[in-house]
């Protein structure tokens, strides 16, 4: 389930970086689960290798690639967070960000939505804007603990939406 979870905050990422475009846009292609999981693979057997050896430099622009490509830690790591509502605001915003109405309308998709309930959609729209709120405020570490210990319980209760289908692709290239 955690795999299909994460591949959710990946489709999601992608579709709010489309969204902001700009120096915020993907680096690539709208990847399918199975696309998605071919380069996490790739990406863990790369980082494995790195450990063993001593000039690693080529290897490691290679996961850094990936990581940028998979959206890899794009809600859960702070720093990438910042970095992506840094560019956001010197974009002018974006409307889905602005609510939970906003964010589900703008980044889930009529399919998704109609598999949803309206209270399973305001808990994905608060646990994906709540991590925002929380990586915004982590250089004051006492906020951000308080702020993700906040968001962190509506993980497991948060449904699997993401449906890959021709639509969702079309839609997010």
């Amino acid at each position: 389930m955690e795999h299909l979870r994460e591949y959710q905050d990946y489709v999601l990422a992608y579709r709010l970086r489309a969204l902001v475009g700009g120096s915020s846009k993907p680096v690539s292609g709208y990847l399918s689960l199975a696309e998605y999981a071919n380069k996490r693979l790739q990406r863990q057997h790369l980082a494995e290798l790195l450990l063993k050896k001593s000039n690693y430099h080529a290897d490691m622009r290679r996961v850094d690639e990936l990581t940028e490509e998979m959206n890899f830690g794009f809600w859960h790591n702070p720093g990438e967070s910042v970095d992506f509502l840094r560019k956001m605001i010197q974009q002018g915003g974006c409307k889905a960000l602005e609510s939970e109405d906003d964010f589900v309308t703008y980044l889930l998709t009529p399919l998704e939505r109609s598999k949803l309930s309206f209270n399973e959609e305001r808990t994905i729209a608060r646990y994906y804007l709540g991590l925002l709120r929380a990586s915004s405020a982590y250089l004051d570490a006492e906020v951000f603990t308080r702020l993700r210990g906040e968001v962190e319980p509506l993980r497991e209760s948060m449904p699997i939406f993401v449906i890959h289908t021709d639509e969702d692709v079309a839609r997010v290239s």
